[in-house]
C-alpha cells in the first residue's frame, strides 16, 4: 500500500499511540481526584495552623502591652529617683537647721543646705513633667 497511512498502520520502526474515550475519561478522573485530594490536604494544613495564627495574634498584643508597661515603669522610676533626691536635700537642710538650733553655730553648713535646696527647687521647676 502506498500513500498516506491509515489509523492503526505502522511504519517500520515507529509506534502508534492511540487513546480511547475511556482512557481520556480515566485520565480526567485521575486529575480531578488528585486536585480534590490536594484541596483537602491544604484545608487540613490551614486548620492545623489556625490555632498558631490566633496564638501569634495574642502574643503580639501581649508584647505591645508589656512594652507600654515598660515605658510606664521607666517614667515612674525617673520620678521616684527625683523624689529621692529631693528627700535627701530636704533632710540635709533639716539636719543643718537642727545643728544650728542646738549649738548656734554651723552657719556655713546652714548656708550650704539653703543653696542646695534652692538649686534643687530651681532644677525641679525645669524638669516637671
Amino acid at each position: 500500500m502506498t500513500g498516506p497511512f491509515h489509523v492503526g498502520e505502522q511504519r517500520m520502526g515507529e509506534a502508534t499511540i492511540t487513546f480511547s474515550v475511556s482512557d481520556i475519561v480515566w485520565i480526567c478522573g485521575a486529575i480531578c481526584t488528585m486536585s480534590a485530594a490536594l484541596a483537602v490536604i491544604c484545608g487540613v494544613f490551614k486548620k492545623a495552623k489556625e490555632p498558631e495564627n490566633i496564638q501569634n495574634g495574642r502574643l503580639d498584643a501581649l508584647e505591645a502591652q508589656v512594652k507600654k508597661f515598660g515605658e510606664y515603669l521607666d517614667r515612674d522610676n525617673r520620678r521616684l529617683n527625683a523624689v529621692d533626691e529631693g528627700n535627701r536635700i530636704t533632710q540635709r537642710a533639716l539636719l543643718a537647721l537642727m545643728s544650728h538650733a542646738i549649738n548656734g553655730n554651723d552657719t556655713d553648713r546652714l548656708t550650704k543646705a539653703k543653696d542646695d535646696l534652692e538649686e534643687y527647687l530651681i532644677r525641679k521647676g525645669d524638669t516637671i513633667s
